[in-house]
Parts: structure tokens; C-alpha cells; sequence
């Protein structure tokens, strides 16, 4: 047995285990852990697998257009990792990402090369929707070997729909590390239109009577 194949059979035992203490009831076994099965060889981190079970999340949210493709050629990966990604049309929020370094120089910052964590939109068909996402800055260096996790900062489109997000890492001026090995991933979202969440009663009045007189317009 070579390694792949031992590394692969060490994750299988694992995952089943862990499923037969904490879920033991769940439906669709094989498929949910073959998804885990995956996420571990893709460097998802055993203690978060772990608490994802005890917690009863048997998935992340947000389906995966395109899974994390690995190869002799991959420098290493990026992928979200939050569980909570209701989004909202124009509305800013922060969300989790893991970034693991295989086998590259160290990923890191510098003013003479800036390293950002970035994304692309993408629509549902494919075509891109947004291409150069807001900028985040690397919050540590990655060496070989290692991984990060760290919160970058997100911005919906502006209409409500299905969407595609492409989470990624760019070197400014320079390139998108996707082209270059980085293994990366799109996942299918749903972004909802916005309802004023998060405003104060007067900014909420406010709003509601821009979207009424919005209506007024269109009708």
C-alpha cells in the first residue's frame, strides 16, 4: 500500500469511528463521510472535524461548485471554513478561511510584494460577476507545513440570486496564486436581499422608506 492509499485508510477509519460515537443515528452515512473523508485530506483540521460532529454539523454550509483539487504540482490550499454564511445583497460581513502551505515558499506579506486574501463572484451559470474582490491582509505567515486560519472580509453582490464565490489568495500587481498552484474552490451561495437587519429603529425607518418609494419608481 503506498502512502496516498495508507493516508486515505487512516482518514476512513477515523471518520468512521467518530461517526458511530457521536452520530450514530445520522441518514446517508456513506455519503457524509465520504465528505469528511475528503475535507481531512484536504487538511481540515481533526479537532474542528471533531467539534463539528458533537455540534451535529455533518457538512458545511454552501455547496461546492468545484472541490480542492491536490497534486504534486499544488503549492497548497485555501478554503472557507465558517459555518454560517447567510449573506445579504451589499451587505459586509467577515468570514472564516483556512490557508495550509504544502510545499511553497514561506506565504507571507511584505511592502515590496503584498500577499492578500481575496475572492472572485462569480454568477450561477459561470460568468463572472465580480473578479477582484475586497483585500484583506494575510494576518500571519505561512510556513511549509503549516496552516492559518483567519477572518477576511466579504462584500455580497449587490442583487439577490445564486452566485458562485471563489475564495483565493493574490500577490497585488503581480498574480492570482490560483494560477499557480494554489488549490482552491467554488462554492454555490444564496444571497438574500436585505431587510435592514442590523440598524437602529430610526436608520430602519429610514430604510423602509427608501424601499417604499424604490417600489414606487419600478411600479
Amino acid at each position: 500500500m503506498d502512502f496516498a492509499s495508507l493516508r486515505r485508510r487512516n482518514k476512513q477509519v477515523l471518520v468512521e469511528h467518530a461517526f458511530n460515537i457521536f452520530l450514530p443515528e445520522i441518514q446517508k452515512k456513506k455519503i457524509k463521510k465520504d465528505y469528511w473523508v475528503e475535507r481531512l485530506l484536504d487538511g481540515y483540521d481533526v479537532s474542528h472535524f471533531i467539534q463539528d460532529l458533537k455540534q451535529g454539523r455533518t457538512e458545511t454550509s454552501g455547496t461546492a461548485v468545484s472541490s480542492l483539487e491536490i497534486s504534486s504540482d499544488t503549492i497548497g490550499s485555501i478554503q472557507v471554513v465558517d459555518q454560517n454564511l447567510d449573506l445579504h445583497a451589499g451587505l459586509k460581513r467577515k468570514i472564516q478561511v483556512r490557508i495550509c502551505n504544502y510545499q511553497a515558499d514561506t506565504f507571507q506579506t511584505t511592502p515590496e510584494k503584498p500577499l492578500f486574501v481575496a475572492y472572485h463572484w462569480y454568477r450561477a451559470g459561470g460568468e463572472v460577476y465580480e473578479f477582484d474582490g475586497v483585500r484583506t491582509s494575510l494576518k500571519a505567515s505561512v510556513e511549509q507545513g503549516r496552516e492559518i486560519e483567519m477572518a477576511i472580509n466579504l462584500t455580497p453582490p449587490a442583487e439577490p440570486g445564486d452566485y458562485q464565490l471563489m475564495v483565493t489568495m493574490v500577490y497585488e500587481g503581480r498574480y492570482w496564486m490560483e494560477e499557480v498552484g494554489l488549490s482552491v474552490q467554488r462554492l454555490g451561495m444564496t444571497v438574500q436581499d436585505y431587510d435592514g437587519r442590523g440598524l437602529s429603529r430610526h436608520a430602519l425607518s429610514i430604510f423602509k422608506q427608501l424601499q417604499a418609494a424604490e417600489l414606487e419608481v419600478i411600479n
